[in-house]
């Protein structure tokens, strides 16, 4: 909480600056850009059964008890945290981190700064995946069933809602592993698929608890049960009120690691 109360604008500017001339300047932030672009030409060339594609991009209505309903976009997190494996990584095992922390910023001016990085790397990746889908959609004739680019526009906005705490909980991964890049990214792909939630609830549900089940849709991954295509004021109400709570957890489960497993 000491950290959080020091919080300082200018040092997180100054930070960010840093890392987004790191990224822009490195190769992996352009691979991942070329994956995003992969992805959806692999999935329109190789399916068989594509009839339009929106389902590609999300459900058109809430599926609250609908395993992975809506996850398609949050997939795309993936790529954001394996870049910050690789950032805090290196970081780490070069032994830049104290550097960081001893000259620059206290905790939680890094967190924000890696939070601050991998929502740019959200954005970009989610407009080069729907970019991507719907040139290589207009180029097979395949048409785009989209309710309303409203609704559109707010799905959108709910993805990268949810990918905020979903990269606060990659970097408090990566803080765990900073000196593995393989058991980071694996934890990281766990995370992003929200195969854990799915589990929990499929197993809820078989034994006949699906009430409980549903309290797992206000986790990370759960909430993208929520999100939908058609505009609904009540599923953006919750997507904020799930990422602003998930948010400070996890930002402030990273700062104890980051106090426990000291830098300096």
């Amino acid at each position: 909480m000491r950290d959080l109360l020091s919080l300082n604008l200018k040092r997180v500017r100054n930070l960010f600056r840093m890392d987004l001339h790191r990224m822009l300047h490195g190769k992996a932030f352009y691979v991942m850009i070329c994956i995003a672009v992969f992805i959806p030409v692999m999935m329109l060339t190789q399916m068989n059964d594509v009839r339009d594609i929106t389902m590609f991009i999300g459900s058109d209505v809430v599926s609250g008890g609908s395993f992975g309903a809506g996850m398609n976009l949050s997939m795309l997190n993936i790529l954001t945290g394996m870049l910050l494996s690789i950032y805090i990584g290196k970081e780490y095992t070069t032994g830049f981190i104290k550097n960081i922390i001893t000259a620059h910023a206290n905790k939680y001016d890094y967190l924000v700064s890696k939070g601050l990085i991998a929502l740019i790397c959200n954005i970009v990746f989610m407009a080069v995946y729907m970019i991507t889908l719907f040139v290589m959609g207009a180029v097979m004739g395949l048409p785009a069933e989209i309710p309303s680019i409203i609704g559109l526009a707010l799905y959108i906005v709910e993805k990268l809602l949810l990918s905020i705490p979903m990269s606060m909980l990659m970097i408090a991964v990566n803080l765990v592993f900073r000196r593995s890049y393989g058991w980071s990214i694996v934890f990281i792909c766990i995370a992003a698929t929200g195969i854990v939630v799915m589990s929990i609830q499929m197993g809820l549900q078989m034994l006949g608890f699906g009430a409980l089940a549903n309290i797992f849709n206000f986790t990370i991954t759960g909430a993208s049960a929520f999100t939908t295509t058609t505009p609904n004021v009540f599923s953006l109400l919750l997507v904020i009120f799930v990422s602003i709570v998930w948010t400070l957890i996890c930002s402030l489960i990273a700062n104890i690691l980051m106090n426990k497993r000291d830098v300096l």
